[in-house]
């Protein structure tokens, strides 16, 4: 098989590992940067969720002989930097749950395209991005409150 052939189990899955894996460590990362009590549950039950996929993620692989490669350190060091940067003079927690669902919108667009990319992928790593994406989208709606809030 050339290296631009299509693999569409594999590049799902992997698709899906990236982008829990992201979800995981910005959410790392940006849970030390806000006060707000409420705004780190609702992270911390989303990068529950994001775990979660991951570990499927790596079971259907292994399941299925199929090696999987984590995010490289360049691109954890991008991440880090880009969110102190960005929470370095606005840490408020409108600006964070701003900074979050920017990331999760990022994601589920990933998925839909990572989705129309991989129709032939098999139907569970199919259910699967579906669920990663749902997630992302959850995620969205459950940040909303805390951008509404005008006393972040």
């Amino acid at each position: 098989m050339k290296n631009n052939e299509k693999k569409p189990d594999t590049d799902l899955l992997q698709s899906i590992l990236h982008n829990s894996e992201t979800g995981v460590l910005s959410i790392n990362d940006i849970i030390t940067e806000t006060d707000s009590k409420a705004l780190k549950e609702e992270i911390k039950k989303e990068k529950k969720n994001f775990k979660e996929i991951a570990k499927k993620a790596k079971q259907i692989s292994s399941n299925l002989g199929i090696e999987l490669k984590p995010n490289g350190p360049l691109k954890k060091a991008k991440m880090w930097i880009s969110i102190k940067m960005s929470t370095l003079f606005n840490d408020k927690t409108n600006h964070i749950a701003e900074l979050l669902m920017l990331g999760h919108f990022m994601g589920a667009v990933n998925m839909i395209k990572s989705l129309a990319d991989c129709p032939d992928a098999k139907p569970e790593i199919i259910k699967l991005a579906r669920e990663l994406k749902k997630l992302e989208e959850d995620c969205i709606n459950a940040l909303v409150p805390f951008l509404e809030r005008v006393k972040a």
